[in-house]
């Protein structure tokens, strides 16, 4: 004798009734072009945002935050490649910070006789990364074009380099300095002036060729200047900048505010700086009241503040939330419109009965009593024929 060792069956019918998905006969289910229309609609829509939004999941965005600046210690990294049209011995590069502190740095800064005119090449890579510069002016185009340097891992380090493997030229009729120059984190003043730096008592000065006929000439180029780790994905202020003197009583003057920047992301985790800059050029008449000293200044100052710049994904559990509110809301959102087409066209055909004769049954068709859909009901024909007997 067998016996049934399943589930009873006052289980499985109290589990049926809390069945909340219900099963309707397809013989009870009308359809209509309306419906249809609109279905299709839905399920492009449908198509279209969840595509839309698992591009977005697969995104990245910046988050940014602020706080003060508490590393009074650091040292700060001053890269620059700049060309002046001047000879390399007749100028010289040192630093001066706001305590009066000059640095004169001897294997930090390179020097190197090159020609002021760049090459074909040289000039079309300034070119491209003026334009670029273009953008950054508008907010949103360079708040985009930043960020698309940072998430691509935009690295200053390889323009740099590139410059470093120029060979020697002959007749070079300018001056390249380029280099790192470590910084204490206090206001400054970086500068390129006739003459060459030397350390006196505590203080410097600029040795230059009393009876020198040659004539200094502070047009120049700035190909890199930057603050901090070259591979943070900047795309820096004055980089590809190209100023000429009138004449050789000219001084520019740069003002640079430096902010301290940590960035995590995907590609770079570091500390680094990032700088705002207005500048300024004049030429110098004494007899006019325009005194100074003829050459370039970069004055640099801190922020107390540093920004913190993070790369983000949506977690996965928010995206499953957001595409299952997306189905759910769109194709709620369809049978809500389908109603009201529906309920629009029976009042459209009550104003307008005689729109409805193509929806009456034909012929051959019986109309049900319980208001279902007519069904087509064949009709039979005999044909009798007579054989003579």
């Amino acid at each position: 004798m067998l016996r049934y060792r399943g589930p009873s069956k006052k289980v499985i019918e109290s589990v049926k009734e809390l069945d909340a998905f219900g099963k309707v006969p397809e013989s009870y289910v009308e359809t209509s072009t309306s419906g249809g229309t609109i279905s299709l609609i839905t399920c492009l829509l449908i198509l279209f945002l969840v595509i839309s939004e698992i591009a977005y999941f697969f995104d990245t965005r910046f988050e940014y935050d602020y706080k003060v600046d508490i590393d009074f210690d650091a040292k700060v990294l001053l890269n620059f490649d700049i060309t002046i049209a001047t000879p390399c011995i007749l100028i010289g590069a040192d630093v001066v910070d706001i305590t009066g502190k000059a640095f004169v740095f001897d294997d930090e800064v390179v020097e190197q006789p090159v020609k002021f005119e760049l090459s074909s090449a040289a000039a079309g890579r300034q070119l491209q990364l003026l334009s670029i510069k273009k953008h950054l002016v508008n907010f949103e185009d360079g708040r985009k074009l930043s960020e698309f340097a940072l998430k691509d891992g935009f690295n200053a380090t390889a323009l740099f380099d590139d410059r470093k493997s120029e060979s020697k030229v002959e007749n070079p009729n300018a001056c390249r300095f380029y280099g790192h120059i470590p910084l204490p984190k206090v206001a400054g003043n970086f500068h390129v002036v006739s003459g060459k730096p030397l350390s006196v008592f505590g203080g410097h000065a600029h040795l230059s060729f009393i009876h020198s006929t040659n004539v200094h000439n502070f047009s120049h180029r700035i190909d890199h200047l930057s603050f901090g780790d070259m591979r943070a994905g900047f795309i820096n202020a004055l980089d590809g900048d190209n100023k000429i003197a009138t004449n050789e009583n000219h001084v520019f003057q740069y003002y640079l505010e430096i902010v301290s920047t940590k960035i995590n992301t995907r590609r770079v985790k570091t500390d680094t700086y990032q700088f705002s800059v207005s500048d300024i050029s004049r030429e110098l008449d004494h007899t006019a009241g325009s005194h100074g000293t003829p050459g370039i200044f970069f004055k640099y100052d801190f922020s107390p503040l540093t920004v913190i710049i993070t790369e983000k994904h949506m977690p996965l559990g928010r995206f499953l939330v957001r595409l299952c509110g997306i189905i759910g809301g769109v194709f709620a959102t369809s049978c809500i419109v389908n109603g009201i087409v529906h309920f629009i066209q029976n009042v459209y055909y009550e104003f307008f009965p005689h729109l409805m004769q193509e929806e009456l049954p034909s012929e051959g068709q019986k109309p049900l009593s319980n208001g279902l859909q007519p069904v087509n009901v064949p009709l039979l024909s005999t044909n009798v024929q007579l054989i003579p007997s």
